[in-house]
């Protein structure tokens, strides 16, 4: 899919192995990038489907055209992965959301935490960040994300669900996780604290729910740093992705 470039396309556009594309991507395909009738492209439809497709007629305000092939959960790692992360100022956090959701995460839930400085929170923007994100690395699924929350409304959603929790003073590492996690796990969630890290009354809470507590390493890492490392690691240690 490298080859080509991807847009987002809903899937009530799509009938019959045909699609037309809405007013806004029809403009970036036909004025910003200028493909062309017959340009092949790849098109996504945010709810795990990647479809190559060939254009077929371009108009001023849409562009249609017919599906070559289909590809399902294509860009989706086997392993599906909640992240729980807690809010940072707005450009970090903005970081954090966009690479999170390159990197695979299904669902991003901000946590309102006991060492998390109240910031404005933009929900509306970082919904379109990460639709950007989705279609830049062309995945076939947008990650949905939640309005902040506390962190116990957000344990208690946690139903028969691996809860790891990444903290710097655990002497677990990132490789004892394939100890601690169902041979087949195929869902799970991870937290990350702020940068001030967890508060005592936090990892209580994590106790009573029975978390799995890892460590990155020595070293102190950023909220967005460990966000990237952490996910990107359990791709490869868990789904070989």
């Amino acid at each position: 899919m490298s080859d080509f470039r991807s847009f987002f396309v809903n899937p009530n556009n799509i009938d019959n192995n045909y699609f037309f594309l809405d007013e806004t991507e029809s403009h970036h395909l036909s004025n910003v990038v200028r493909l062309k009738i017959y340009d092949d492209i790849y098109l996504i439809d945010g709810e795990g489907i990647a479809y190559k497709a060939i254009i077929e007629k371009i108009s001023k305000e849409k562009v249609s055209g017919k599906i070559t092939e289909v590809f399902p959960e294509f860009g989706e790692p086997v392993c599906k992965i909640d992240l729980a992360v807690g809010i940072i100022k707005p450009s970090r956090m903005q970081w954090a959301i966009e690479k999170s959701t390159e990197c695979g995460v299904d669902n991003i839930f901000p946590i309102q935490m006991d060492r998390s400085i109240k910031r404005s929170f933009n929900l509306e923007r970082y919904k379109t960040i990460i639709k950007s994100s989705a279609k830049q690395c062309a995945r076939s699924r947008i990650p949905n994300i939640n309005e902040p929350q506390s962190l116990s409304d957000w344990l208690d959603i946690q139903i028969n669900m691996p809860i790891i929790v990444f903290s710097q003073k655990s002497k677990n590492n990132i490789f004892d996780l394939r100890d601690f996690l169902p041979v087949d796990c195929d869902k799970l969630s991870l937290i990350i604290g702020p940068e001030g890290g967890f508060s005592d009354h936090e990892i209580s809470l994590f106790n009573n729910y029975k978390s799995i507590f890892i460590s990155l390493g020595n070293r102190r890492l950023r909220t967005e740093s460990a966000v990237v490392s952490a996910i990107s690691i359990i791709n490869q240690l868990i789904t070989g992705d």
